[in-house]
């Protein structure tokens, strides 16, 4: 009787032994290559980013200060620009970056806009109207904190969740490791931009210096967490996981988002003022320990099936 004939699991071809095996999963050989494949365009993309939206929002919290404060439509235009930059900051530079074989832009803008869909249609009804978590998160730190916990950081990690797994998990174009970070990453902002746009339009405008701070660590949190989160998911389809994989990532993902954005908000009170600049400075610090941690795990990832199939 002859041997079953085994499919690539990426593009469903026919292959023939000697098979390409990771993760006890077939891969035709163009596959086999990419799932491995370093993203350097990706993780330049990021760090730029990261530094960059560092550097411009003391920048333009410098200039704010310095102009005095906006009124009225200009405040509220400013708002909204700023709600959006981090996000265009981000593809702009992993597009210049990965002029070579880039994700497929139409992914890119799907993900992002089911993502920020998903925030205003379930996640702002969710927080505003079935849970009223402005009635009662704000009476004392444990109320904040369990509200994040349990409400906040599930529902933004969730929106990115089913922005990936609905629009691009299932497709042939998601066929590397870093394709789920690519894509967690942009759900993330999708998610990020719509709290910011939410966050400038229910205070009609922002002041400028507290206002570009909070846009861009929302933006770099969510982001993170998005990354972290399409890690998970890209091991689960690559790499022969448990069950419980893909729920416990997200468990995990989903308190650190909830937990962050806590603290962000909080390190950012002294006494009766606010000082923006220390909530600036956590959101950095998570951003860059969040790609250092997910550069790591890609390390490791791929060092361990390539041992399993040798």
């Amino acid at each position: 009787m002859p041997d079953e004939r085994l499919d690539c699991c990426i593009c469903h071809q026919p292959q023939s032994p000697p098979y390409h095996i990771l993760g006890g999963r077939v891969y035709c050989a163009r596959h086999y290559a990419l799932v491995n494949k370093p993203h350097r365009g990706f993780w330049q993309a990021s760090l730029i980013q990261i530094l960059g939206m560092a550097a411009l929002s003391a920048g333009l919290a410098w200039l704010g200060n310095a102009i005095g404060p906006l009124r009225g439509l200009p405040l509220l235009l400013a708002g909204i620009v700023l709600s959006v930059l981090p996000a265009a900051l981000w593809l702009i530079f992993f597009y210049r970056q990965d002029r070579l074989e880039p994700e497929p832009k139409h992914n890119i803008v799907a993900v992002f806009l089911t993502a920020l869909l998903l925030t205003d249609v379930i996640g702002r009804r969710a927080v505003d109207e079935w849970w009223r978590v402005g009635e009662w998160a704000g009476f004392d730190t444990t109320t904040s904190l369990l509200a994040a916990l349990c409400i906040l950081g599930p529902l933004r990690q969730a929106m990115a969740y089913i922005a990936v797994r609905v629009m691009v998990y299932a497709t042939e174009e998601f066929d590397e490791r870093m394709d789920g970070i690519v894509y967690g990453t942009v759900a993330g902002l999708g998610v990020a931009t719509l709290l910011n746009l939410r966050y400038v339009l229910a205070s009609e405008g922002v002041a400028l210096a507290p206002g570009v701070i909070t846009t861009a660590t929302t933006a770099l949190a969510q982001a993170s967490f998005g990354g972290l989160m399409g890690y998970v998911m890209a091991e689960a389809k690559f790499s022969h996981r448990p069950i419980w994989f893909v729920p416990l990532g997200f468990a995990v993902t989903a308190a650190l988002n909830g937990l962050v954005s806590w603290l962000i908000a909080e390190v950012s009170a002294v006494g009766l003022t606010v000082d923006p600049w220390r909530s600036l400075a956590l959101g950095v610090a998570v951003a860059l320990i969040a790609y250092l941690t997910l550069i790591a795990l890609i390390r490791r990832s791929v060092t361990v099936t390539l041992q399993q199939s040798s």
